[in-house]
């Protein structure tokens, strides 16, 4: 995109609503602007397929990819176009471990199975790109987490999953020093295993690989109904339809459906925004992260970044409850923390490009149990999701092993079990909590340079 067309994008303003509800077309998000994917044409007619996947986002990109490799005729829908939601707006982090362990206690064989899988196919975004010739601006350089003084949770956590098998190094401020270019940091933790990761294309790559083998796309499908007709499933839309033997919901929160609603109602929404810089001076981001290392700070990960092929600093943040469509305001809280980090950077002209929205799905109302699920909703019915903030690894590692069981027919062999869905209590507090009081206490914390 020239800055002439990316001018022009800022102009059109979308509605305030829009921002609120993490809905503002995908075209803003940064991950887009330099690419214009392919459009898959409308489902019309009737198609019969072993395997319908609702929801062509990370996960239903992956699950289509793996369920094809394994040639099971599979029909891949989306509301709108291939990670046009959730998958097309995220930070662009490629996070190969959890923040907690102790969630996965409730998985089947306590969760070893899960962790077994995590362990192995802990690099599975960059062998998928390069299996399947995917160019997503992938970049395996780590991911380091910094805190400002010593931390015992970073050092316990390193400590259990290099137990695991992640390849992960405790940094004092001599090491750190190199990669981050500031001193403002004494303390972090680097996983050689994590990195960054165009998402937007990662899941169109995973499409056109799943269409090269023989899976049918679709795009501005929504799906309107599920229903049973004889022995398999119906799955119908405006104007076509898919009888298969399985139908897999890979949806973001289930949202815009009158099927399964309880579905929905597993959930625990958040919205979230991103925003990019336009491009910077190599010789400033020679400073700021010279490897193109993913950063997150700990403990509060007010603004992960990353950094583009084009020198763009990306980051995201939660935005305020009626502030979501303040691009500018949230540009400036950015602008005044790369400051303080950086003293360099008040010598740089750094301009904000775009600024956009999305929304989350937590299956947990604390933030580091929110982990997926894989529901049996009926018999031959399932959902994989609520994959919250894991998505752009957990995604394309969940599909596989899901195209696995279902190619065997055991879902409940699955390394996430498969349960019936169960209903959150107090869907709306964990947004309220984050929103109101959680991360305008971090941003707080941070204009004021307290520990």
């Amino acid at each position: 995109m020239t800055q002439g067309q990316a001018e022009a994008l800022n102009k059109q303003q979308p509605h305030a609503d829009l921002y609120e509800t993490g809905s503002v077309p995908v075209e803003r998000s940064v991950w887009t602007l330099d690419h214009t994917p392919p459009s898959h044409p409308p489902l019309i007619g009737d198609l019969e397929a072993d395997i319908v996947v609702v929801g062509a986002g990370v996960v239903g990109a992956s699950l289509s990819l793996h369920l094809a490799e394994r040639g099971i005729d599979t029909v891949l829908i989306d509301a709108a176009q291939p990670a046009d939601a959730a998958s097309g707006r995220n930070a662009g982090h490629v996070q190969p471990y959890l923040l907690s362990l102790e969630p996965l206690d409730a998985l089947p064989g306590k969760g070893r199975p899960f962790l077994d899988c995590l362990i192995e196919h802990r690099n599975i975004v960059f062998e998928l790109c390069e299996r399947h010739g995917i160019d997503a601006d992938q970049v395996q350089s780590g991911l380091l987490e910094v805190a400002r003084q010593k931390s015992a949770a970073l050092e316990s956590k390193a400590k259990k999953w290099a137990g695991l098998g992640l390849d992960v190094e405790i940094l004092g401020s001599d090491r750190l020093r190199p990669l981050v270019g500031t001193d403002r940091y004494s303390y972090g933790t680097l996983w050689r295993n994590g990195g960054s990761v165009n998402p937007f294309l990662l899941t169109n790559g995973m499409v056109r690989a799943a269409a090269g083998i023989g899976a049918r796309v679709y795009g501005n499908s929504p799906a309107r109904a599920c229903e049973r007709q004889g022995g398999r499933w119906k799955l119908s839309t405006a104007s076509g339809s898919v009888l298969a033997d399985r139908v897999v919901l890979c949806t973001n929160g289930h949202v815009g459906t009158n099927f399964y609603a309880n579905l929905e109602r597993t959930q625990f929404p958040l919205l979230a925004c991103g925003l990019a810089t336009r491009p910077l001076p190599k010789s400033f981001l020679d400073v700021v992260n010279p490897m193109r290392t993913a950063l997150s700070q700990h403990p509060a990960g007010l603004y992960p970044m990353v950094v583009d092929r084009k020198g763009r600093l990306i980051t995201a943040t939660i935005p305020g409850v009626g502030r979501a469509h303040r691009g500018d305001l949230h540009f400036q809280y950015f602008l005044r923390h790369l400051r303080r980090v950086y003293p360099e950077a008040r010598d740089v002209r750094i301009e904000l490009e775009t600024y956009w929205t999305g929304m989350t799905h937590n299956s947990s109302a604390i933030y580091d149990k929110a982990y997926p699920k894989l529901y049996r909703v009926d018999d031959g019915v399932f959902g994989l999701m609520n994959f919250g903030s894991w998505g752009n690894h957990l995604g394309p590692m969940m599909g596989m092993d899901v195209a696995r069981v279902l190619a065997a027919d055991q879902p409940d062999s699955a390394v996430l079990g498969c349960e019936r869905p169960q209903q959150v209590r107090f869907a709306g507090l964990f947004s309220t909590k984050l929103r109101r009081f959680l991360i305008p206490s971090a941003r707080l914390a941070d204009r004021f340079d307290l520990v």
